[in-house]
């Protein structure tokens, strides 16, 4: 791998292979020539190195990623905007483009025109792509502009299908699946490229033959590791139906969550139950997961590894009530549900 050399040793050489007689040590005019020289000389190192890993995908990154991606037909994909509904009170009606917030100031809009006879449901979209955008549920309440005859908001239910703009990582991973996966005739590998072409799917399991000749399941995630949505298993069942092969019957569906019940007793620190659910549900949503257990001595030491969970050294953990792995399906995805520290 190409490395650039120091500005220090491009002095140096310069100073060695000199010809001159004259001397080229510091505070001579020779010098201040080789170090002026060395400066900019040691600028185009940096730029050709930063080129060679531009060039290729392990190394690369942002734009230049993303051109080595096309250059395969994989595409970044864009951040989208979370949907919801909102629940309006009073007698009026609500314009398509009216603004409902949050207290923390993430703003919908709503996306078409609805009259209200003293309480209704209007369908809202996120005013900017990602994340933030997915809020819970009774967080959206104010009214910024004044709407006639509207007098109160709110989202009976949690907001979804936000994602972020893919990241380099995810990228890397779609790209080098490609390249190393043949995807052929409508084998496993097409149909894991359609569904993760879909902005916002996590991870695919492809369960061929699951009902018999020509039957195939496809289990999505999000990609924060949860259950896909409707909307987001519609719009996979709608890319693959545009491509896979004649004859073939498709059910593109969300996995079912195993609830973990996490139990401890702390004997170094005191511990924190949150920190330690957060932890644990990050990784499982994470591509670090292998999917097929729940392995209790990888949970146990994530707990003490992770100075957020406050404990370097426990007793009796058991997950479920138990101390042994717990075996996963592919229609299955774990998630923390409880942490409880025994005193």
């Amino acid at each position: 791998m190409y490395e650039a050399r120091e500005q220090d040793e491009i002095l140096k050489e310069l100073q060695e292979n000199s010809s001159s007689t004259v001397s080229s040590f510091e505070g001579t005019f020779t010098y201040d020539s080789f170090a002026a020289n060395s400066i900019e000389f040691a600028k185009q190192e940096v730029e050709r190195e930063q080129a060679y890993k531009a060039m290729f995908a392990r190394t690369s990154w942002g734009e230049y990623l993303e051109m080595r991606a096309e250059e395969h037909g994989i595409f970044r994909r864009q951040a989208v905007k979370a949907k919801g509904t909102a629940t309006v009170s009073g007698n009026g009606t609500v314009p398509q483009g009216s603004v409902f917030q949050t207290a923390t100031g993430v703003a919908f809009y709503t996306t078409k025109a609805v009259t209200i006879t003293r309480s209704g449901d209007v369908p809202i979209e996120c005013s900017t792509a990602g994340a933030t955008g997915n809020v819970k549920a009774g967080t959206i309440t104010v009214i910024p502009m004044s709407i006639p005859g509207i007098s109160s908001v709110t989202n009976a239910d949690a907001t979804y299908d936000g994602f972020d703009e893919e990241d380099d990582a995810t990228l890397y991973n779609r790209l080098i699946f490609k390249v190393r996966q043949p995807a052929t005739s409508g084998n496993v590998n097409d149909y894991i490229e359609w569904a993760t072409s879909i902005a916002g799917v996590g991870h695919v399991t492809v369960v061929p033959l699951w009902n018999g000749n020509g039957t195939v399941k496809v289990i999505i995630t999000d990609s924060s590791g949860n259950p896909a949505s409707s909307n987001l298993l519609t719009q996979v069942a709608t890319a693959i139906e545009a491509k896979h092969p004649i004859g073939a019957t498709v059910s593109v569906v969300a996995p079912a969550i195993l609830e973990l019940h996490i139990a401890l007793t702390p004997t170094e620190g005191k511990g924190d139950a949150n920190a330690i659910k957060t932890l644990l549900n990050n990784y499982f949503a994470s591509k670090n997961f292998g999917g097929e257990k729940v392995s209790y001595a990888v949970v146990g030491k994530m707990i003490i590894d992770d100075e957020s969970t406050n404990v370097t050294d426990y007793d009796s953990l058991t997950i479920n009530g138990d101390t042994k792995n717990i075996s996963l399906t592919d229609k299955q995805i774990p998630k923390v549900t409880e942490v409880v520290l025994n005193g």
